[in-house]
């Protein structure tokens, strides 16, 4: 509510100075101001096992800030304790609720680092609930803030850009573990980061949760899922705003358009959607033929809730898992 009432003073205030297009490009470029997502836990990184760090690039004068957590062990838990989370997420016209338990006996199947990609709005701390399922599942986990977002000092880039310097921090964080597998799982606009990241050498596979549409085409749908007051302003002038807010970024319409390198990746990817999802439509990815992405469609599940994963999700992603 405190988001909503900013964003409908500073939206009223300046709507009434300056044209309709920039205002638009302004807010759609500061999305952690004015369109940032619900975290699905409240709790503070620290407690939960989660160490805050900075890395800066050696090539440029990037700056990312991240979360790590190492793999939960079995031994430092009683015999009859768990992991446990119990979220709720609302989207879509349906509301959704997403459990799931792990417990000791279950640690530690798989061996490896996952890096976590939060979506356009999010934060670093948006992905924590999914960080304990692959903490548990025995993975170090990696969770940065895209540019733009959450204590990111960078400028918004439409997670185009990110590719590079989570590929030499991936390059520093595996430089003892030679036989480390990496997965990378990124959330909505987090997506194409993790699509870039296929390149690396440091990435041996990809989840993608809800991937966005080319931003051109989201944009259209995600203004009336978020914000209908926006939507309201800005419909009539929408291809200008994305225009103009890539533009300023320096980043193009096909940057943004994850088709073609799920086409062209010789790597595994577990590509995930719902059925009722407008932001991320199984039908936008019909064209991918590529052998080596897996589709799976979860029914009734709003775009947020496919950061995590229920019980029955986990029989899915695992059996993909142990594939690659």
């Amino acid at each position: 509510m405190e988001n909503f009432t900013k964003l409908l003073a500073v939206t009223l205030y300046i709507f009434s100075l300056s044209g309709c297009t920039s205002i638009g490009s302004y807010v759609m470029s500061n999305p952690g101001i004015y369109l940032s997502e619900a975290q699905f836990i409240k709790a503070k990184p620290s407690d939960i096992g989660f160490e805050k760090h900075t890395f800066c690039s050696f090539s440029t004068t990037q700056c990312i800030t991240y979360l790590t957590a190492e793999p939960y062990q079995a031994a430092e838990f009683s015999q009859e304790s768990s992991v446990y989370y119990n979220l709720h997420a609302t989207g879509n016209n349906v509301e959704n609720t997403i459990s799931h338990r792990m417990t000791p006996d279950t640690f530690n199947r798989f061996k490896g680092t996952a890096l976590l990609l939060h979506g356009y709005g999010g934060s670093k701390e948006a992905m924590m609930a999914s960080a304990i399922y692959f903490r548990a599942l025995g993975m170090n986990v990696i969770i940065p803030d895209l540019f733009g977002h959450g204590e990111s000092t960078e400028a918004f880039v439409f997670a185009a850009k990110e590719h590079g310097i989570l590929n030499e921090l991936l390059a520093e964080s595996l430089l003892n573990q030679p036989n480390n597998q990496t997965v990378v799982v990124g959330h909505s606009m987090g997506a194409l980061t993790a699509s870039n990241l296929l390149s690396s050498e440091y990435v041996d596979a990809a989840i993608l949760l809800a991937p966005m549409m080319s931003f051109d085409v989201a944009a259209k749908e995600y203004l009336p899922y978020k914000s209908p007051l926006l939507s309201h302003f800005f419909h009539s002038e929408i291809d200008n705003i994305v225009n103009q807010a890539m533009f300023e970024a320096g980043v193009t319409i096909q940057e943004t358009n994850l088709l073609p390198k799920l086409t062209e990746t010789k790597k595994p990817v577990l590509l995930i959607n719902s059925d009722v999802d407008s932001l991320s439509p199984p039908a936008y990815f019909s064209s991918i033929q590529n052998e080596l992405v897996k589709k799976i469609t979860f029914n009734a599940r709003s775009h947020s809730s496919l950061m995590v994963f229920d019980r029955d999700d986990v029989i899915e992603i695992e059996k993909w898992l142990i594939t690659w």
